[in-house]
């Protein structure tokens, strides 16, 4: 139970909205750098105001995005809160009109993967079924939506835990969070507005890291402080040679 636990979180602590970034954006990329995550509730609610006044598909994938890794941080730390069961069916009500949708059906891939695996951690038995199905469904979005960056991101993150747990080389996971990054960065993005992409760099670096190419790791890392020198836990990550 305790590995599956540090399985799923190392999986979903992670690391984009195409487009504009509001200060909300920038807001909750604060939280995430100070290691924040409880307090992403506050921008949850603040996305659900929103959206009741202005119903639309760019705040419900916003909203997905962050309540994501905020229940990864609430099966961490409350795994046997009541809470986690409904953040998650709150998390796939939009998840099912967003995969409806054919502009962001090609952008949830990644996501459905996620929420199969919360369901494995939220109930263990399940587990042998679930973790599996969750990364064949990665695998079938990277398949399905090639130019999704969110795709290759929840993939990279499976085959890091999967080499992290079972054994093996980084090296896909390390092709699968550099795609990832290559197609974010081709968008037009206010980069230190954005904790998404900021945290594929990190599982980057962790993947080279992990795979002793510390050189690229700490390339990486400081790529990372480059963006956002406030992230001062980086510095306790760098390798030292």
């Amino acid at each position: 139970m305790k590995y599956l636990k540090v399985f799923i979180f190392l999986l979903f602590i992670t690391p984009v909205s195409y487009g504009q970034f509001t200060q909300i954006d920038c807001n909750i990329t604060k939280a995430y750098i100070a290691q924040n995550i409880g307090g992403f509730s506050v921008y949850i609610h603040q996305l659900d105001e929103e959206i009741a006044k202005n119903d639309n598909n760019n705040l419900r994938f916003k909203r997905l995005k962050l309540r994501h890794l905020y229940i990864a941080h609430l099966l961490f730390t409350e795994a046997k809160s009541d809470s986690v069961e409904a953040e998650l069916k709150l998390f796939e009500k939009d998840l099912i009109v967003l995969e409806k949708n054919q502009i962001y059906a090609p952008l949830c891939g990644g996501f459905r993967a996620a929420y199969t695996a919360y369901v494995a951690l939220e109930n263990p038995t399940t587990a042998i079924y679930y973790l599996p199905k969750s990364f064949s469904l990665a695998k079938d979005a990277i398949k399905k939506y090639e130019n999704s960056a969110y795709s290759w991101s929840e993939y990279g993150n499976l085959e890091y835990c999967y080499s992290l747990f079972l054994g093996g080389d980084f090296s896909e996971a390390i092709k699968a969070f550099t795609k990832a990054v290559e197609l974010m960065e081709k968008q037009e993005i206010d980069k230190p507005c954005n904790w998404y992409y900021i945290n594929t760099l990190l599982f980057l670096a962790k993947s080279y890291e992990d795979n002793k190419q510390y050189k690229e790791a700490n390339q990486v890392y400081d790529k990372i402080l480059l963006l956002t020198p406030e992230f001062t836990a980086i510095n306790r990550w760098k390798h030292k040679f």
